[in-house]
């Protein structure tokens, strides 16, 4: 966010009350009664939405108070001289703040605040409390790294992150109370309430971002617009879908359908016309991938227990074979007419974040069905060939980008470190952090990262972080 600045040009020539050279004068409401007092100036250099700026400062009764015009114009706060004193609005129209220069009391959206130090006239200009005025603006600031935000970040638990075409992050804050999608800019405390659809709390997002697709609670397919959150629906099927999963030039979104998730359809986005892909009544599907040819797609079957009963049938008797239970990934011919889906592993550990490369091979995340061993990153080649790809860490998240994986992996001490892997095999670090990372999300061009950390959003580029949310 980078807001224009706005200065009152009447504010200096206003102040017909001022004092000599090294002396303050307080201007109340209706009279200036000097206070004789030595002053110390100076100038102060904040970082106010990622820019450098210096402010004219005067210590007053042991206080640094800032210049109010200065600050005003580096928030982007529009300053209006009144009768009784001044009255500042942020860009966003979202508070007023009315102030005068002699009094500690000041009004922050109606309501009656103190200043510990009151605003006074020195030399032309008025200068106040930074921290009362910057959140009373609703910025946030932090002294310890003497930075300014227009706009406070939002507090709060986020997850389910996207990224959006025009370079923008959505996230839900799951401890809201109602439903909310926040959207963010790359500037923190720039960010606005993006949807209250309880159904769009997560979304598919097309190959160029600018569309998610969801489905509500009748089963109604909707798409909703990621530049503006507008929401439309496609077609008029209300059967079950899961999993969906859009066609790289975004014509087509293919999805599990069914109460069992028994089927494999497809759906034109231009006609709503729902055709099917595969009805091997196998149920249990998820996790469907799509190639980036459209030709083949990926999935998981998860295989439950067997029942076994004896000739007499007594509830006594039956027992369940967990033998075979587990879950499989499968790959299905998608343009061969009547090509059967093929089993590509047999092993029972739990199979995670498949994904299709732009070889033809799959790539999965393995985790052991009963949490004794670590989580592995593995390799399908097109011949069916399993192999382990081996990182510096235990794998938790993997994404297929275009140039080939993005993979998350923890370190023994709890460390997170995120890579990028190419088509060779080659690693390279894009993030390391100390915390914890729950989730997270890669940009189109797979040149930024958004993560989940400790319920936190952060911006990932270059390797540094910025702290979206708080």
């Amino acid at each position: 966010m980078r807001n224009s600045k706005w200065f009152s040009a009447a504010l200096a020539s206003a102040l017909l009350v001022t004092g000599g050279a090294g002396s303050i004068v307080g201007a109340g409401s209706a009279s200036a009664a000097a206070v004789a007092s030595t002053v110390k100036t100076g100038t102060a250099t904040w970082t106010v939405n990622s820019n450098p700026a210096q402010f004219s400062t005067i210590d007053s009764s042991g206080y640094k108070l800032y210049s109010l015009s200065q600050v005003a114009g580096e928030l982007g706060a529009k300053l209006i001289l009144t009768n009784g004193g001044f009255e500042l609005n942020d860009s966003k129209g979202l508070h007023t703040v009315q102030l005068q220069a002699g009094s500690k009391s000041y009004v922050v959206d109606g309501a009656a605040q103190q200043f510990t130090v009151a605003p006074v006239v020195y030399n032309g200009k008025v200068y106040v409390e930074l921290t009362k005025l910057v959140t009373a603006l609703g910025g946030e600031l932090s002294a310890e790294g003497q930075e300014i935000l227009s706009f406070a970040r939002p507090e709060g638990q986020f997850d389910t992150l996207h990224w959006t075409a025009d370079g923008s992050i959505i996230a839900n804050k799951s401890d809201s109370e109602t439903a909310q999608l926040l959207k963010f800019s790359a500037y923190p405390g720039d960010y606005e309430v993006f949807s209250s659809n309880e159904s769009a709390l997560d979304f598919a997002v097309s190959a160029d971002q600018k569309w998610g697709a969801f489905t509500d609670e009748t089963g109604q397919l909707k798409l909703i617009n990621l530049a503006n959150g507008a929401i439309s629906s496609l077609g008029t099927d209300t059967s079950v879908k899961t999993d969906l999963v859009w066609s790289q030039d975004g014509k087509t979104i293919y999805f599990i359908q069914g109460d069992k998730q028994e089927k494999i359809a497809q759906i034109a986005v231009e006609t709503g016309t729902v055709k099917a892909v595969l009805e091997d009544k196998v149920e249990n599907k998820s996790e469907l991938r799509l190639a980036a040819d459209a030709k083949s797609v990926v999935y998981i079957v998860n295989v439950t227990g067997v029942a076994k009963n004896d000739a007499d049938s007594t509830e006594d008797s039956l027992t369940v074979d967990y033998s075979k239970a587990g879950e499989q990934l499968y790959k299905l011919d998608i343009v061969t007419k009547d090509a059967k889906p093929k089993a590509l592993t047999t092993e029972l550990d739990n199979k995670l974040y498949p994904e299709i490369l732009a070889n033809g091979g799959v790539v999965y995340l393995s985790a052991d069905a009963e949490g004794n061993a670590a989580n592995t990153l593995k390799s399908i080649s097109a011949d069916g060939a399993i192999t382990n790809i081996a990182l510096d860490t235990e794998a938790t998240w993997s994404a297929g980008v275009a140039t080939g994986l993005v993979v998350s992996g923890m370190a023994a001490d709890g460390s997170t470190t995120i890579y990028s892997i190419d088509a060779s095999g080659n690693k390279t670090v894009l993030f390391q952090t100390a915390e914890d990372v729950s989730e997270v999300a890669v940009s189109h061009d797979a040149s930024r990262l958004a993560v989940v950390s400790d319920g936190k959003v952060l911006l990932i580029q270059g390797g540094k972080a910025l702290q979206l949310t708080k």
